[in-house]
């Protein structure tokens, strides 16, 4: 599926005077932007006119909710094709309605009249009195909130940040104070677990480390050198690499290992999350060693995924709201302190991944269970129903007043449309089958011992009668997915990012498992015996093993970007420091044509990764669609990156055809320009892609081209 979210509406150049107005551009932000309801219903209306009409109806695709319609008439060559979506998406339209516009191919009004009335028709006309839409809008912060809206959301993250950190340190020294009131056998305890917890961040963050930094997506940069680049569905990322760039060199290695710290960090606060409901240190540390080790989530934490960042801090949010509604606080501080942290660390949360927000509903559900995972049929504490329902109602009003001003702040510039109704049914559908898909699919970004120990853990919960820990898990399975019509069953790693809680709610099962063993078989929970690190080290060797395939898994835009900043690296080393790559342009093929069609999914986009911060000084250029290319003669130091788009075939890119043809024509072009170039890099790389694009692993190059070093005055 195409994520069309990632970078502001560009408006497209006019179309030129040969070339039909359906060539008119959809913005980037509305790739899911037309109702499958609406889509129907114009199908209903196309049949009517064809029954009618001299012209037949060819195709119809409505795939991912944007609607191409092709005709044809008897005697006359060729097809004649419509596109329509909401009014806001389309550029350039030949009509525009109340609420969706279309282009139109010049012939078919003239070939096929009666087809253009019955589209204009289910159109209908503009309502003059309504503001006018600018059709090139290229989306703004600024379209949604008040007079200088661009720096509201930057600000209020960077607010969040400070409150986020200031309460943070209120919290531990609270928590310090309460630790030394009590008694030598519990602060020995509470020292041993310390251990354990900081052994699960070094571990985790000893596995991202091995890692190669690579990106989750064809695209995915982090914050340029100066500046704030584009950041359309959150500022908390972008905020957080602000401070580090600050004090810290900004390089791709600190980049990364910024979102390698922060997914590592997820692994400590899954385990205090098991023991905040009632789970042993056993059951935490299984559950820790299953998310290190969890493919999907260890090859995002080595990414520059924003979504990493995320869920770190949806489940610190979590932990926090468990701590307020468990029985451990006894005044209002000790209540307050971590639910205002748990407050400020989902707007943070919202603020990095807007989409992450529905999931953040179930933080409130599990507050009212009393410790789940903790002894089987032990009585909540008289007033406790009272408590929870009360925390819930608080929680609620938190959740709600976040996802108004993200709503406001964030959804609404950013211009992304909501997940139709079918996208709903879809992932109710396979709301639990995508569980054995995602596990035995290769190459199982979903660990298969994760998802039988998940199964297992389910198994033993309903065995012990602990129906509340089962519901809730239900629920909160339901309440990741379903909001977002997203599932686990197609874009692999790409896909799972939006995930942020679904794996700590399967650890949370896992967890049930683990505890009900470690009950029976070590009741004795504060020693700690040679059996665990036998049992821990099977643990670690089977959780590896079968996490292998997706650890090692490599996509062709990563292959790409890997050969890539390989390549340029190699030739900013041998140009020199002094003159590095601060005179060359990049040329490449970009993967969106803007064509109205879907995405390939599968190829880099050089510029929106960060080889970009690798190489600030290094210029990047789209190879243009019409225009020429410029005389390598005028050009210092020129680079053309002939990617894998190049060598799509067509047989594999059924909707893409428009795409592809302008793809071809500027490689073509390119290929001609830079054929006397020098060939830095010309490899095959890995076809394993999101979509099948080719028949066999394609080869990329990079060339380059020069200037021929000037003779210094008074040289011979």
């Amino acid at each position: 599926m195409s994520e069309a979210h990632a970078a502001p509406p560009t408006p497209a150049p006019p179309p030129q005077a040969d070339q039909p107005s359906a060539a008119s551009d959809f913005t980037e932000t509305c790739e899911q932007a037309l109702p499958k309801a609406e889509v129907d219903a114009l199908v209903e209306a196309m049949r009517e006119v064809d029954r009618a009409s001299p012209c037949a109806l060819e195709r119809v695709d409505t795939q991912l909710h944007r609607t191409d319609i092709a005709w044809a008439r008897e005697g006359v060559d060729g097809e004649f094709g419509a596109r329509l979506g909401p009014k806001a998406c389309v550029l350039e339209p030949t009509h525009r309605g109340t609420d969706l516009a279309y282009t139109a191919d010049p012939e078919l009004g003239e070939r096929c009249p009666a087809v253009v009335d019955r589209l204009r028709a289910f159109v209908g006309e503009p309502v003059e009195h309504l503001a006018v839409v600018v059709e090139a809008q290229a989306v703004e912060y600024s379209s949604a909130v008040d007079e200088d809206p661009g720096e509201a959301p930057w600000s209020v993250a960077a607010l969040a940040w400070l409150a986020a950190l200031g309460l943070s340190v209120a919290v531990a020294v609270d928590h310090r104070r309460r630790s030394q009131l009590a008694d030598a056998d519990a602060r020995a305890q509470a020292r041993a677990w310390r251990i354990a917890l900081g052994l699960g961040f070094v571990f985790a963050l000893a596995v991202r480390l091995a890692l190669p930094a690579t990106l989750a997506n064809w695209y995915g940069a982090f914050l340029p050198a100066q500046g704030w680049g584009d950041q359309r569905f959150g500022a908390s990322s972008a905020v957080l690499q602000a401070a580090v760039r600050a004090v810290l060199p900004w390089t791709p290695s600190v980049a990364f290992g910024l979102v390698r710290v922060a997914g590592s960090l997820a692994v400590v606060l899954v385990m205090i999350l098991v023991r905040r409901l009632g789970g042993g240190p056993r059951a935490a540390c299984v559950a820790g060693v299953l998310l290190a080790l969890s493919p999907a989530a260890a090859r995002l934490s080595a990414s520059s995924s924003e979504h990493v960042l995320a869920g770190t801090l949806a489940l610190g949010a979590w932990v926090c709201w468990l701590r307020v509604c468990s029985d451990e606080p006894e005044t209002l501080r000790e209540r307050a302190l971590p639910g205002a942290l748990a407050g400020v660390l989902m707007l943070l949360a919202v603020l990095a991944r807007v989409d992450c927000w529905p999931q953040l509903s179930l933080i409130g559900l599990w507050g009212l269970a009393h410790r789940p995972l903790g002894e089987p049929g032990a009585a909540a504490p008289r007033g406790r129903w009272r408590a929870a329902a009360g925390s819930l109602l608080a929680f609620a009003l938190i959740w709600s007043l976040i996802g108004a001003y993200a709503y406001r702040a964030v959804v609404l510039p950013s211009d992304h449309p909501p997940p139709s109704l079918a996208d709903w049914r879809m992932t109710a559908g396979v709301l639990f089958e995508q569980l054995w898909i995602a596990a035995t699919a290769d190459p199982a970004w979903l660990s298969p011992l994760t998802a039988a120990l998940a199964a297992l853990g389910c198994a033993a919960a309903l065995v012990e009668r602990r129906f509340a820990l089962v519901g809730l898990a239900l629920v909160s399975w339901a309440l990741v997915f379903v909001p977002l019509g997203r599932n686990l069953t197609h874009d692999g790693l790409t896909g799972t990012r939006y995930f942020v809680l679904a794996w700590p709610v399967l650890l949370v099962l896992v967890a049930a498992g683990a505890q009900a063993v470690a009950t029976r078989l070590v009741p004795d929970e504060a020693r700690w015996r040679w059996p665990d690190a036998l049992a821990g080290a099977a643990l670690l060797a089977l959780a590896g093993f079968a996490a292998r395939p997706g650890l090692t898994h490599e996509y062709t835009f990563q292959a790409e970007y890997r050969a890539l900043a390989e390549g340029l690296a190699a030739l900013e080393r041998e140009r020199g420091e002094d003159r590095g790559l601060g005179d060359c342009t990049l040329y490449y093929v970009a993967p969106r044509q803007h064509t109205g069609e879907v995405d390939f999914d599968c190829c880099l986009d050089p510029e929106r990764t960060p080889l970009a911060l690798a190489s600030p000084s290094l210029r990047f250029r789209r190879v243009p669609k019409n225009d020429e290319l410029p005389r390598l003669e005028e050009e210092t130091c020129a680079l053309y990156y002939r990617g894998t788009l190049c060598e799509i075939l067509t047989e594999h890119a059924p909707r893409t055809q428009r795409a592809l043809a302008q793809i071809r024509e500027q490689c073509a072009r390119a290929d001609a320009w830079m054929e006397g170039g020098e060939a830095l890099v010309s490899t095959p790389v890995t076809r394993h892609s999101l979509n099948e694009r080719w028949a066999e692993d394609p080869v990329i190059e990079l060339r380059y081209w020069s200037q021929p070093p000037q003779p210094e005055p008074g040289d011979h």
